[in-house]
């Protein structure tokens, strides 16, 4: 999985007809005179996205979890890609899994926004944010910008309800797909080269390259001693390269159905929205500990597919 950033800007709503989670986004490219590199993307960005536009009433209000009347934020969820019947999601499973993560990282009643895209969109997208001109699988724009440490928000700049806010999520369903079909490709590919290798006789990493039988001389009382002294070991070291199976990424590796490898992403773009991050050796080593904890207690509530079968469509 490539490397995302959360994108941490002051929340500024414009007056437009566009769906909550792309307004929210299009303002954050004006928000910080540090962010000035992103300006002159502004206009191509909002004409992009002008194609999302739906006219309806719908905002996003969340609430002080601390009230007396403290009720569940929004979640709004959009599948904005041209042509959502190539690669069908669940959009009912997928409101499930967000409602659920939002719960298990503390913040059940802060609003949060997923669109659905595809290449050419999350392309544009990062391009305006990132400056890299290539898509991704998952970019998440935080709300918020106060963190007591990665996973603990600070308190917000002003108790309102629409400050009470995470902040937005795209993923790309089309590279998603593309690279399920390439882990399944590049997985059977190397299951038939160790194959191959098995039937040569091969030996595999770490493994000890031979044992055999060396007479020590030709004198025939020597071949009266234990067996163990008449063989040579001989061992050959083979360097392992270190893997870490922990986090969302390699647990994504053998999972074929884009639509369960969406339901992973979720985990990490949310924790994104929450100060996790994955830049320094220390922050990498919070965060994939932290997914591994929520997919564990989302599979534990939702079942494996996460709920992907059972859930009705919105």
């Amino acid at each position: 999985m490539q490397t995302t950033l959360a994108v941490s800007a002051v929340f500024i709503r414009p007056v437009s007809s566009l769906s909550p989670c792309i307004e929210s986004l299009i303002s954050r490219t004006y928000s910080r005179s540090s962010l000035s590199r992103r300006y002159h993307h502004s206009t191509e960005l909002y004409t992009s996205y002008a194609r999302f536009a739906r006219f309806h009433q719908t905002r996003l209000f969340g609430s002080n979890p601390n009230s007396s009347n403290a009720k569940p934020g929004h979640i709004i969820l959009s599948d904005d890609r041209n042509d959502s019947s190539t690669i069908p999601i669940n959009l009912s499973a997928l409101h499930k899994t967000i409602e659920v993560t939002r719960d298990i990282i503390g913040y059940p009643t802060y609003d949060v926004s997923l669109s659905l895209v595809d290449n050419e969109y999350m392309k544009e997208i990062n391009l305006a944010t990132r400056g890299m001109d290539s898509t991704t699988d998952v970019l998440s724009f935080c709300f918020q910008e106060k963190f007591i440490k990665p996973g603990t928000l600070g308190e917000v700049e002003f108790d309102l309800s629409d400050y009470y806010n995470l902040g937005d999520m795209l993923i790309d369903v089309e590279y998603v797909k593309n690279r399920c079909d390439e882990d399944r490709k590049l997985h059977a590919s190397e299951e038939g080269h160790n194959n191959d290798k098995d039937n040569d006789g091969l030996m595999e990493e770490g493994e000890v390259v031979s044992e055999h039988s060396v007479q020590s001389s030709d004198d025939p009382q020597e071949e009266e001693k234990d067996d163990d002294d008449d063989y040579e070991y001989e061992y050959m070291e083979v360097e392992v390269d270190e893997y870490d199976d922990r986090g969302v990424a390699p647990a994504m590796q053998y999972i074929y159905n884009p639509e369960i490898r969406i339901h992973m992403l979720i985990v990490h773009g949310m924790l994104h929205l929450v100060g996790y991050d994955h830049i320094t050796d220390d922050d990498y080593e919070l965060m994939v500990v932290r997914e591994d904890e929520v997919l564990a207690e989302l599979r534990r509530r939702l079942g494996e597919d996460f709920g992907i079968g059972r859930a009705l469509p919105l």
